[in-house]
Formats: C-alpha cells, structure tokens, sequence
C-alpha cells in the first residue's frame, strides 16, 4: 500500500511542511524523511511533531485534525544539523481525548538529534474555520 505525501495529509502548506515522505508505517509507529538543508533543533521539533500528527491521522480512533497539546522531556542532543533526517514517531499511550507519542530525530549515519514526548489533541475549533 502507497501512502501518500505529508502535504496532501497535513494542515499545513509549503514551505511550513518539514517532512517529505512517509517511508515506514507500522503498527503503532511511522517514519519520514525530510530533505537534506540546514536545521535547527525548533525546526526537527516540528518535523517530529508533523510525524505525530500524520501518525495521528493514520490511527484508527487518533484525532484526525490533531493540534499540539503538549511537548515533554525533550532532549536536544545537537542543536543544529546539516543534511537529511529520519524522524520516528511511535504511540506511547491515551489519556483522555490526548494521544501521546514518543518521536526521535536522527540523521542518515543513525545519530541521534533530538528526542522527546508529544501529546496530540483533537482540534476543537476544527468546525469554525471557513
């Protein structure tokens, strides 16, 4: 089964969508890849958290439209990085109407970037935008 690209997924557009592919999706979990450029940690945080999002969206019962409720116990272990990513997010549990997930940024040579926790929450203003 071919997913489709982040973009067609996310509410964001470009350039705001960090993520290129979906290059693994598992139970429970999904990889994507974003482009070689120059990052920052807040920009691999948002690569992470647009992985929860999609993840998300592909979970039965997840929200659909989910905004960011919460980040926890993130870990910048390089501030900056130049080149390609491999972003992981992985559910970690429910509470209540939030989904948590843990998310890890890496690199192509698999070293570890950035990691942490994110909750996702459904989008409550979802039904007021025109």
């Amino acid at each position: 089964m071919s997913l489709p690209a982040p973009a067609e997924l996310l509410r964001h557009r470009p350039p705001a969508v960090l993520v290129d592919a979906i290059a693994e999706h598992r139970a429970g979990g999904l990889l994507c890849t974003a482009a070689a450029r120059a990052w920052t940690w807040p920009q691999m945080l948002e690569a992470a958290a647009q992985t929860a999002g999609l993840l998300a969206g592909l979970h039965e019962g997840a929200p659909r439209d989910a905004v960011i409720a919460q980040y926890r116990d993130v870990d910048v272990h390089a501030p900056e990085h130049r080149g390609a990513l491999r972003v992981r997010a992985t559910f970690d549990r429910r509470v209540l109407q939030f989904w948590r997930c843990r998310f890890e940024v890496r690199d192509l040579a698999g070293h570890l970037l950035l990691a942490g926790r994110v909750a996702l929450a459904p989008d409550t203003r979802a039904g007021e935008r025109p």
